[in-house]
Order: C-alpha cells, then structure tokens, then sequence
C-alpha cells in the first residue's frame, strides 16, 4: 500500500463508518416512528367498515440531487397502490373494543351519498394498500379499517395493525452498526500505521530524536 495513500484510505474508512452509523440510526428511527404510529392507533383509533367505491395504480417520481454541479442528478419511480374507501371517522367504536365488545357484523359502516359534497367528504377516506391487497380487494367490498383523530382521511386496515412487528429493523440496525464497528477499526489502524511509518521516517533523518 502507497505510503502517501494511506492517510487517506484509514480517511475513507473512518467516513465509511460515520455512514454505517448514520443508517442504524435512520433504521431505528424508522422502526420507532412505525410503532409510535401503531401504538397511537391501539390508543386512540376506532374502527369501522369502509366500503370500496373506486382503486387505482399508479406511480410516484422521487428526484435525487446529484453529486457535483455538472450532475443533474436522477430520478427514482415506485409503484403505488391507492383505493378510495367510504368509512366512518368518527365511528363511536374505540380499537380497544374490538373484537372482543363490539363485533364486526355490528360495525358502523358510511351512509349513502347525498350527492352534497360538502357532506359527503366527510367519509371519504384514502388508503395505501400492499400490491397484494389492492390484487384480490375489489370496488363494492367492506373492509374492517381503523384511524385515528390526527389522520381521519387516511384509515388503515385493522389487520395490518394487528400484523405490526417492528423485528425486521433490528437485523438491519445491528448490521449496520457492525460494518460501522469494523470500517472504524479498519480506518483506525490503517491510520495508526500509516503515523507509525511516518515517526519511522522521521526518525531516520540525521539530528531527529
């Protein structure tokens, strides 16, 4: 290895660790936004039937900023998947009760249009739903949905509040906390001997103590 190179190689190593330890940390973020969201639901949500009156696929365009002033950058597409539901909002059944108190057959379910549509907003709710889900939900089906206060256009399904598990961040943090554990110790004694080296050097020159 070029002794002029390595200062700059441990450099390169030691950034690559601050970066490993940037995305643990966004991991975990990540993984406590979701269940900070999920615990609120379990608190404060309620649920309802939401009838399916309209789906569609589509895309959205995400624009990343490039490196240097000569790159434009690039952009990035993903799928999404959106049904247009009616349900009720401000449904009387508290997450908590359901199940167990208040079955689904007795669930609040939207009224029928009015043709108003200052009145009839008020039930109409967005979803982003899985490929999987959007596959096999048709237009007139009920779904069981839950919100909360702070997002009632936007319910989600009961069961996928149901299914949360946060465990598949922690793989993902504890990775990136190892590669930044190594890279730092890679950088560390790469930069060590490359100071070693230098003393060496330094040591050599007549009338250096």
């Amino acid at each position: 290895m070029n002794s002029a190179a390595r200062p700059w190689i441990g450099l390169v190593f030691k950034c690559l660790s601050i970066l490993s330890l940037i995305f643990a940390f966004v991991f975990f973020m990540r993984m406590m936004d979701d269940q900070s969201a999920n615990d609120k639901m379990r608190l404060n949500g309620v649920v309802s039937r939401a009838l399916v009156t309209d789906k569609k696929q589509d895309q959205t365009t995400t624009q990343h900023s490039g490196i240097g002033r000569r790159s434009s950058g690039y952009t990035t597409q993903n799928d999404i998947w959106v049904l247009t539901v009616r349900h009720v909002p401000k449904s009387t059944v508290k997450y908590a009760d359901f199940p167990a108190k208040v079955k689904e057959a007795d669930l609040p379910v939207a009224p029928p249009l009015t043709g108003d549509p200052m009145k009839d907003s008020a039930n109409l709710g967005i979803m982003w739903v899985s490929g999987d889900v959007y596959d096999r939900t048709k237009v007139g089906d009920l779904l069981t949905v839950a919100n909360t206060p702070w997002d009632a256009d936007s319910p989600v399904l009961v069961a996928e509040v149901e299914a949360f598990d946060p465990s598949p961040a922690y793989p993902k943090t504890a990775i990136a906390l190892v590669l930044m554990l190594a890279f730092w110790m890679i950088g560390r004694r790469i930069s060590k001997a490359s100071a070693l080296r230098g003393m060496v050097e330094a040591a050599r020159i007549p009338g250096t103590v």
